[in-house]
Formats: C-alpha cells, sequence, structure tokens
C-alpha cells in the first residue's frame, strides 16, 4: 500500500520488491526518515559492528520473505524495516540502486478535467 503526503510518497525497496512507503510532509520530511537508521547504530553503541549487520540484514530478508508469500506485515514491522535498511544503507552495505534503498516521489496536484 502506498501512503500519500502533501510532499511526496518515500518508498523503501530490497531485492527488487516494494516493501515500505511513507508519506512525506512538512511534519515528516525525508531527514526524517533518512536519519533513523544513524540513530539506531548510535542507539547499538557497543554491540560489534558485523553483528548489527547481521541482525538489519537478517530483519530485512524476513521482510521480504513475508512481503513475497503475501504475509501480512504489521506497522511496527515496516517502521523497523526502515531503521534496518537506513542503517545498512548508512554503513554502506547495500546500495541505493535499482533492485536496495529508496525512491521518492513527489506530490503533483491532479489537475480537474471540466
Amino acid at each position: 500500500m502506498l501512503y500519500y503526503g502533501n510532499q511526496g510518497t518515500l518508498c523503501f525497496y530490497y531485492k527488487g520488491l516494494l516493501i515500505s512507503s511513507f508519506s512525506l510532509s512538512k511534519h515528516e520530511p525525508f531527514e526524517r526518515y533518512m536519519n533513523q537508521g544513524e540513530a539506531i547504530i548510535k542507539a547499538s553503541k557497543g554491540i560489534p559492528i558485523k553483528t548489527q549487520i547481521t541482525a538489519y540484514t537478517y530483519f530485512c530478508n524476513m521482510i521480504y520473505n513475508r512481503k513475497k508469500n503475501n504475509q501480512g506485515i504489521r506497522k511496527s514491522d515496516h517502521i523497523h524495516f526502515l531503521n534496518c535498511i537506513t542503517a545498512l544503507l548508512r554503513l554502506r552495505i547495500i546500495e541505493n540502486d535499482e533492485l536496495n534503498g529508496y525512491m521518492v516521489f513527489k506530490y503533483k496536484k491532479k489537475s480537474k478535467i471540466s
């Protein structure tokens, strides 16, 4: 499901599959979502980076398999997926390309047909 905000939509892809979308607005700008990865890395201070990477990757794979098999995904899981994938992007484990990462769709006002 896509969520539209007045400034657009932020979509996250993993292994070529759309996993989550978040609305963009003045109260929830793009930077707020992208800073989640850095925040989770800082909150995990003291845990080895290799262990963090394994945990983030495992969770992303679990959500990917649930989405691929048309199983339900809770809102809290979407938020945790956001944290994990932005952390992997921040650590440069995955690259923001056509298969993995994010895509921003700007809001386009619909024209009225007379």
